[in-house]
């Protein structure tokens, strides 16, 4: 095929990228109606160069925690790999991330890159699980530190205790059901294997070869366990994870408080933690990359309901999302290339 000939599936990449384009332009651009454009416009205009330096700084910082956090669990199972190459694929995948559904883009750039380093697929399984739960943890902490500071100020009149009570029920409903399922090894083994075949049936449909192997799921099962068991006789090195998952989600924490300070409004630093945690767990919940649209509107919603102008509002969340979340994608997309160019990934 010529190179200047573009392949269907890169068609539809570019289309999809558009279309998250328009989403979170159209987003902005009705926010912006309702907030008063004009304001809202002149705010980012006049924004403070230092301040958004400031964003970016932190936002750098952000993918070196993720990189530090996944190097150290990879330790845990005997995996070492190379710091900056490290980075590269992180950045990649939350670019991968940012543009596909549901997070698996992402999930096969790293898993690719550690696979490539001799981790074994059980391993990652519990390498990404191992991160998930001290990020939850952490979430848990700062969204319990953020409602403090706003309710001991006496900014939780308006709240909605019986929406926060469900949000904090099913978060431990959640944790609770996935820790007693791990406790039982042999419905693990069953369902990775149903899984397993699940999947293998729709890949041969389409490619017409099958994957699927006993052996190899029960292998990837022993690896998963064998890392579990690593990790609780390597109590510091999950506690470095931890502190490099709240570094992560710090960063962004200050990054919007900056995005705040950039347009010249004075916010207190626990109001600004509330509105991000809140924002940040309610827009998982959407199944949009990167929530985009979901995320810019929560942010808004959270920060006006903490007495927040809306103009403000607006403006702090278009120029924090404009840094977090498009900013690093070009970056991410060339990181992937170079990395699939050396065959990490």
């Amino acid at each position: 095929m010529p190179e200047n000939v573009v392949t269907p599936a890169h068609r539809r990449g570019h289309r999809w990228i558009l279309v998250l384009l328009a989403l979170s332009l159209g987003t902005t651009i009705l926010l912006a109606f309702f907030a008063g454009t004009t304001q809202t416009l002149a705010l980012l205009r006049n924004a403070n160069v230092w301040f958004v330096l400031g964003i970016v700084a932190f936002q750098i910082l952000r993918y070196v925690a993720m990189t530090i956090s996944t190097r150290v669990v990879s330790e845990i199972v005997g995996v070492r790999v190379p710091l900056r190459e490290m980075f590269q694929a992180t950045v990649a995948a939350q670019a991968a991330n940012r543009t596909f559904v549901g997070g698996a883009a992402g999930l096969m750039i790293r898993g690719a890159f550690l696979v490539q380093h001799g981790m074994p697929g059980g391993a990652f399984a519990a390498v990404e699980s191992i991160e998930d739960v001290v990020s939850l943890g952490v979430v848990a902490l700062m969204f319990g530190s953020g409602l403090a500071f706003v309710v001991a100020r006496g900014g939780g009149e308006n709240f909605r205790w019986d929406a926060i009570a469900i949000f904090v029920m099913g978060a431990l409903a959640l944790t609770g059901a996935v820790l007693f399922l791990v406790r039982r090894r042999a419905w693990v083994e069953r369902a990775a294997d149903r899984i397993a075949r699940g999947l293998n049936y729709f890949y041969a449909k389409i490619t017409r070869r099958n994957f699927y192997s006993a052996e190899r799921v029960q292998r990837a099962v022993d690896d998963f366990y064998r890392a579990l068991a690593f990790a609780r006789r390597e109590p510091r090195r999950v506690f470095i994870a931890f502190c490099c998952a709240f570094a992560r989600l710090g960063c962004d924490w200050v990054a919007l408080y900056f995005a705040f300070h950039a347009i010249g409004y004075e916010i207190a630093f626990g109001a600004v933690l509330l509105i991000f945690i809140v924002s940040t767990s309610v827009a998982t919940l959407a199944a949009i990359p990167g929530q985009v649209g979901v995320m810019e509107t929560t942010l808004t919603l959270m920060s006006t309901a903490l007495g927040v102008p809306a103009a403000v509002a607006v403006s702090a969340s278009v120029l924090f999302r404009v840094i977090a979340f498009w900013l690093p994608i070009p970056f991410g997309f060339a990181f992937a290339w170079r990395l699939e160019q050396r065959g990490l990934i």
